[in-house]
């Protein structure tokens, strides 16, 4: 896992109460530097796995300190290295042991610790930062519009020639992952105010997508059964949603791990703007049977990709920062899973008895 620096920026009367409450991490891993304006920032360099816990532990000391601030930094490398998890864990424990006795030690009930948070996977990153890197992706500005708008021209050039190279292209390029991610950690966290910001950024892409598409087949001769990669996104079958399934959980295996460089994968993997311009060129060129079983797929890919994330999420134990939160937040996941569940369980009977008939007599 990567290294971050923790700062806290504190006034400079609480120095003595910051000493104390690192006080269990070793003089060589914290600094602290005089800011000005009666301000102090201390900086800890911890691995990323014990962010979260770190971070919580010091917003429940001074969060109702004014002027307080904390602040997660990438740090690339250190010399020498950090103890390896097991080490520092078991480093962590030996110390409990020893401040236990028959009262508190000065110091010892205040000093945080540096476990990482219980994981049913792999070692991931905070809260914070996954939310940062997450939520930035489902905002509906200029760039996500235009990205959405000539992937979709990409995408239904390659769908017309026949050239799968094309749509894939048109898949990398499509920013339609990232607001699912959003989504999906919103369901999980219980953050009402990103949930809707991603419903909306993803009607925004997906309406965008289909009504290009749909002006372009209105102008263009389009012959299904000469497309395969037209037909391909139409005729769905089982693997079609499992391909979204898997597509999904790598996505949030990838964003909780630190490793973003896999999403370019996902991205390619779950195909959510394929089927989008698929609907939109049938809708426009007179199949409208053909055209609704595009978009009963893509409604499939949508809800996969996200009761996927959404279970690696919870399996990786991203949960709210508070005891209330997270009682609220296991309520609406539970919903939420209930919605996303029935909505595949109805698609998939949709996709196997009724639109494969419709595809395959229109084609």
């Amino acid at each position: 896992m990567p290294l971050r620096m923790v700062q806290v920026v504190l006034p400079s009367c609480h120095r003595d109460k910051v000493d104390e409450v690192f006080e269990g991490i070793e003089p060589d891993r914290r600094w602290w530097v005089e800011l000005g304006d009666d301000l102090q920032m201390t900086s800890v360099l911890v691995r990323a796995e014990v962010v979260e816990q770190f971070a919580d532990q010091i917003s429940e000391r001074f969060e109702d300190e004014e002027r307080f601030r904390l602040v997660l930094v990438p740090a690339e490398a250190t010399r020498p290295q950090l103890p390896e998890p097991e080490e520092e864990a078991k480093e962590c424990e030996e110390g409990d042991d020893g401040g236990s006795g028959d009262g508190p030690s000065d110091g010892s009930t205040n000093a945080i610790t540096t476990k990482p948070p219980r994981t049913f996977l792999l070692p991931r990153v905070a809260r914070e930062e996954l939310y940062e890197d997450i939520a930035v992706n489902a905002k509906p500005n200029l760039l996500f519009v235009l990205m959405t708008l000539l992937a979709t021209v990409i995408a239904a050039v390659g769908l017309l020639r026949n050239a799968p190279a094309i749509i894939i292209g048109a898949m990398v390029i499509a920013p339609l992952l990232g607001p699912n991610m959003a989504l999906a950690l919103g369901t999980t966290l219980g953050d009402l105010k990103l949930i809707r910001r991603s419903l909306w950024c993803n009607l925004i892409g997906g309406g965008l997508a289909l009504l290009l598409a749909y002006v372009t087949g209105l102008f263009i001769e389009i012959d299904p059964a000469s497309s395969p990669e037209i037909t391909a996104r139409t005729d769905a079958v089982l693997s079609d949603l499992a391909l979204a399934f898997a597509s999904g959980a790598a996505g949030a295996l990838a964003v909780t791990t630190g490793a973003p460089a896999a999403l370019v994968g996902v991205m390619v993997a779950v195909a959510l703007l394929p089927p989008t311009a698929a609907a939109g060129l049938l809708f426009g060129a007179g199949y409208p049977s053909a055209g609704v079983g595009a978009l009963s797929l893509l409604f499939a890919n949508v809800a996969s990709v996200n009761l996927a994330a959404t279970a690696v999420f919870l399996l990786q134990g991203v949960r709210p920062d508070t005891w209330w939160e997270d009682e609220k937040t296991r309520r609406a996941t539970v919903r939420a899973v209930v919605i996303w569940t029935v909505m595949i369980a109805a698609l998939v009977c949709s996709l196997v008895f009724d639109w494969g008939e419709g595809v395959r007599s229109s084609s």
